[in-house]
């Protein structure tokens, strides 16, 4: 069994050889663990306001659409802010490392800062990025450079440094996986850490089979914590060779190829069908991975998401015939 089919298999709860389970049992163990030392140890504060998003899960939650949109937010509000990133999927890197668009006669580089990040830092260019595995170090660094309020990215299970807010999201349409810690799931904690959230965002509720059960679930486990229901809301196709937004009915009727490097590539692959795109050719590559480029070439427009874009950094220019597709949150209402 290849790691992406036994990955697969364990995002969707499917059985496994008993040797196998066995093993990732004791795995689990040990996760389990190495948590619950991370939570016995100190806590450092900084003196600007944190405001962490973060999942209980490994895998795409909708992550970067919250951030995205606190992040406006705040920079409306008057606040020089920071994003603070582990990198992931960046190359090995002197850190901390902060980039601010701004700032810099060259673009975000996603090698650099990770592709989330870049996408972050191409949006915003009056933000900075900081990518520091070391999440107190990376806001030291923040608040050194003048930043005003944080957003601490993927910051859940990152309880050294202390934050104001922190805000569990959770994925309606796959909540928890098998139900177990990893590796053996998809848990990086079991569901009782939930309390330790100040808010819970529900993500793609338009995705829920059992939106109710959900609900109980999380109200169990943090009953007095506001709940935001909401949904992935695609705002526009933006054409990698420079020329202007197109409205979300672009390739309505019209056979495209849909390429992506996503935790949830089903979902996006919905989304685009949902928009009345014919998909004649998918392709989906593990999270994180970058696009060939004989995938982005042929007869047929090629329709990637905003962080396969980012991820393809310079390359990215004057492709013609490829789009991305860029993703809001919306609320959602049952």
């Amino acid at each position: 069994m290849t790691p992406d089919r036994l990955a697969e298999k364990i995002r969707r709860g499917a059985p496994l050889p008993a040797p196998v389970d066995g093993l990732l049992r004791a795995a689990s163990l040990v996760q389990r663990a190495g948590m619950r030392l991370r939570l016995r140890g100190p806590r450092f504060r900084v003196d600007v306001p944190v405001v962490s998003f973060g999942n209980i899960t490994a895998g795409g939650t909708g992550k970067t659409p919250a951030v995205i949109e606190r992040t406006a937010l705040e920079i409306a509000q008057g606040h020089r802010v920071a994003v603070l990133t582990r990198g992931y999927g960046g190359r090995r890197v002197s850190e901390p490392l902060v980039f601010r668009g701004a700032d810099s006669a060259s673009p975000p580089d996603p090698g650099a800062l990770g592709d989330e990040a870049a996408m972050i830092a191409a949006r915003f260019p009056e933000c900075c990025v900081v990518r520091a595995r070391d999440r107190v170090a990376g806001a030291r660094a923040a608040v050194a450079h003048g930043c005003t309020l944080l957003i601490l990215d993927d910051g859940f299970q990152a309880v050294a440094l202390e934050r104001d807010e922190n805000i569990l999201l959770v994925d309606a349409g796959n909540p928890f996986g098998n139900g177990r810690i990893l590796p053996a799931g998809t848990l990086r904690e079991p569901l009782e850490a939930m309390a330790r959230a100040t808010h819970v965002v529900l993500t793609r509720c338009d995705e829920a089979a059992d939106l109710s059960e959900l609900l109980n679930t999380v109200r169990r486990h943090c009953p007095h914590t506001p709940i935001r229901m909401t949904r992935h809301a695609p705002e526009a196709f933006l054409p990698l060779d420079g020329g202007p937004p197109a409205a979300t009915d672009r390739f309505r009727g019209e056979e495209i190829a849909a390429v992506c490097g996503v935790g949830r590539p089903e979902s996006f692959f919905r989304t685009l069908e949902a928009l009345g795109c014919r998909i004649a050719r998918k392709t989906a590559l593990p999270d994180h991975a970058p696009i060939p480029a004989e995938l982005l070439r042929g007869r047929l427009p090629v329709v990637i998401t905003e962080k396969d874009a980012a991820r393809l950094g310079p390359a990215a220019r004057g492709l013609e015939g490829v789009h991305a597709l860029r993703m809001g949150l919306a609320d959602f209402i049952p």
